[in-house]
Formats: C-alpha cells, structure tokens, sequence
C-alpha cells in the first residue's frame, strides 16, 4: 500500500511538471502548422537568405539532428514532403545534452535573429519556428527535471510488481492450505472415530508448511550467495583492464625470461598497480585449451603452458628457444591442421619454402636457427609494398604476393642463441629452457 501512495504521488509530480509546458509545447505545434507551404517555398528560392533565416533554420536543423547547417542543406530540409508534420511530430525525448548546448549556443551567440519581432519581419514562418524551439528547449529542461522522479516512479513499479506477484503467489498457497484444513475440519466434524487420521493429515499439512517455510528460507540464503557472487564478478570486472594490460606486458616483455624472472617481474608490476595477484595462464586461456596443448605433446609445467599463451596471442613472428625439442613436436602437432610446412635454415630448398609459404599463406616452421638471414628481414619487419589492392614484399631479390595467412615461426636448440638487437625487435622470443 506504501509503494502505491508512492507511486502515485510520484507519477502526479511528473504530470504536473509536463502539463506545465505541455501547452507553450502544443501552442507552438500550431504556430507550426499554420505555416504556409507557399512561404517555405519563397525561403527555398533565395539564393542567399537573412541571417535571421539563416541562423533559425540552423537551429532547426540542429535540434532534429541534423548536423549539415549549409544552405543547400537547408533547402533540402524545406522542400521535404511533409516537413511541417516532422517538425509538429517530432519526439523532444531524442534531443542529446550534446545538441541541446549547441542549439542554446546558437541563441544565445545570434540572439537577436531569435528574437519573435525580428524573426516576424524576416519571414510569416520564421517566428513559429522561434516558438517551436523554445517551447522544445523548455520541454527538455522539465524532462531534465523529472528525470529522477521517472527513475524512481520505474523503480517503484517493478517493486510493486513483484510484490504483488509474491502476494498472489502467497494467497494462492495460503488459500490452497486454508481449503485442505477446512475439508480436515469438516470430516473430523462429521467422522469423530477418524480423528486419529485427521490429526496424521493435519501434520501432514503442518509438514507441507514447514518444508514451504524452509524453502524460503534456503532461498533467502541462495539470494545472499549470488548477491556475493556479483560482488566478486564486479571487483572482477573492475581489474579487468589492469590484468588485461599486465597480460599484454607479459607476453611482450617476459616469454624470454627464466620462470623466476617473471614470477618476481609479474609480482612488482602487481605491487605498482595495487593489484593482489595476477594469473596470466588463467586469463588468458581456457581450461580446455590448456588440456588440448597438453594432449598434444606440450610439458605440463607451468612455464611451458605460459609459453603456450604467448604462442597462441602472439601478433609477430616467433622465436622459440627450445633445447629439448619438446616445444617444437608440440608446433607440429598443434599446427598441423593450418596447412604446415617446416623447414632447417640450412637446408636447400628453404628459399623456395619461404616463398611459398608467403605466398600462399602457410604457416612455416624454420628449425635450428642459429641468426636471422637477411632474407627473412623484410617479412619480420613486415616491410610490405602496396600494389593495387594487394600487398608484396622482397623475398631476396624477388617480389613476392603477401598473402595475410602467412605465418612465421623459428626454433633453436641452442639455449645460449643471442639474436642481434634488431631482428629481436620484430620477434617474440620464448625461452623453453627449465631450469
């Protein structure tokens, strides 16, 4: 009964706020409907109009957004089929705050355009339009005003709502309970010598109750551990963006580090940022991803799995430092479906390969790297030549089609393998060294 003496009250302050503009609002609706097609005609065939003209068609135009103000623009807007009725028609609820200043702008900064005795002077159309605007602008601002009051009348009502719903929901189990007591109470009434089943019925239904009774309880109990569980998904959703840049900085900065090197780099970087702990492996891969790797041959170790994370995110060539070649059957396995092609940098036909694999869009896998060729410089560096509507690069002295679904891996057993500092900057280099 509260809420509806509040929500009452609340929508009778809504409507005694609108109905105080509803009418300037309606009598300006008419002032525009009484503009004659004739005029609006007159104003089109100007070749260069008044600045009163000029400046209340801008604000026109602004306030229905529409954000070309030039006098082509204009025109066209005037010679619409119908534009009186878009304008007595128009919804003041879709006025942004954006175009609301604006439009106040333009009055307040060409004032004397908006005034009704200059506007009259200029055109029989322009000082309806005057009002049209004003009584708009005013609308918005006891909108502005009841805002809140709408807020809270939507508040009140879904809360009426879904009092009402349990209400009825009650009554109706209540109402159920109250018929099965009084059938009870009728036969015990009538059979005496039957009491004693009466009495099981009545603990019968006693018991109905109870169980009812502790439903709702373990439901009031159930809504305290989602409210909990939101609490957690929100802080979650609040450090979202800070493990989400730590992850990045992770695989950009540490896949060449040792285990312990980034355990200690991760930590202080979390120290910085306030941030409790972050699980880079966690984040930024699935359970089920981590299980797929490992079925396909990858160590089960922790720096391994954070290896397998950067191999899978990684937006540049790779560079894996793998002494144990165990890294190295996992890319061949996990990458056997993406059209594979593995290749030594000695070999005699890795220039051929190479080609290939730029051209059609392989991924290629380039074993026992010991230094960066300068063949492959121009494809780590991405140094792409556009011709029409594709892209070439230089693979030795020949130009070659770049296709987007080229990708480029190199694996070293070498854990000792120091790249110059150049070719480093175009790779992501990922140590698998345990030690």
């Amino acid at each position: 009964a509260k809420e509806e003496v509040k929500l009452a009250e609340r929508k009778k302050a809504i409507d005694v706020e609108l109905s105080s503009i509803e009418p300037v609002l309606e009598a300006a609706r008419k002032a525009v409907g009484q503009i004659n097609t004739q005029t609006l005609s007159e104003i089109r065939t100007l070749r260069a109009p008044p600045d009163v003209i000029r400046d209340i068609l801008q604000g026109v135009l602004l306030m229905m957004g529409i954000h070309d103000t030039s006098w082509k623009s204009m025109r066209a807007f005037l010679g619409k089929r119908g534009v009186t009725d878009d304008i007595i028609n128009f919804d003041q609820r879709s006025i942004s705050p954006s175009i609301r200043e604006k439009v106040e702008a333009l009055m307040q900064e060409r004032s004397s355009s908006f005034d009704l005795a200059s506007a009259k002077r200029a055109s029989k159309a322009a000082a309806p339009l005057v009002k049209w605007m004003t009584a708009n602008l005013q609308y918005v601002d006891v909108l502005q005003k009841v805002a809140p009051l709408e807020a809270e009348n939507s508040e009140l009502v879904a809360s009426l709502e879904a009092s009402q719903d349990k209400l009825a929901q009650l009554t109706e189990e209540l109402s159920k309970i109250d018929s099965y007591v009084a059938e009870l109470r009728a036969s015990f009434e009538k059979n005496t010598k039957e009491g004693a089943e009466l009495k099981f019925a009545l603990d019968k239904a006693q018991g109905v109750i109870d169980q009812a009774e502790s439903l709702i309880g373990k439901l009031d109990g159930e809504r305290e551990r989602w409210s909990s569980q939101v609490a957690g998904i929100e802080e979650e959703m609040q450090a979202l963006t800070t493990k989400a840049m730590l992850s990045a900085a992770f695989c950009v900065y540490l896949p060449h580090a040792q285990e312990a090197i980034r355990a200690a780099v991760l930590e202080r970087w979390c120290k910085l940022l306030n941030l409790a702990h972050v699980d880079v492996l966690g984040f930024m891969s699935s359970e089920s991803e981590q299980l797929r790797w490992k079925s396909e041959g990858l160590p089960s170790d922790p720096l391994s799995l954070e290896n397998g994370v950067v191999v899978a995110n990684s937006q540049q060539p790779v560079f894996l430092i793998d002494p144990a070649g165990t890294a190295t059957e996992w890319l061949k396995e996990h990458l056997k479906e993406e059209r594979l092609e593995i290749v030594a940098q000695q070999d005699s036909n890795f220039t051929t390969a190479l080609e290939l694999a730029v051209r059609f869009g392989k991924t290629l896998v380039i074993q026992d790297v010991r230094e960066i060729e300068s063949i492959l410089y121009p494809i780590v560096r991405k140094d792409l030549i556009a011709q029409g509507p594709r892209f070439c690069v230089y693979v030795g002295d020949k130009l070659i089609d770049y296709n987007e679904d080229f990708r480029l891996l190199l694996t070293t057993r070498d854990a000792r393998c120091q790249l110059e500092p150049d070719a480093r900057a175009c790779l992501t280099e990922i140590n698998f060294t345990v030690t």
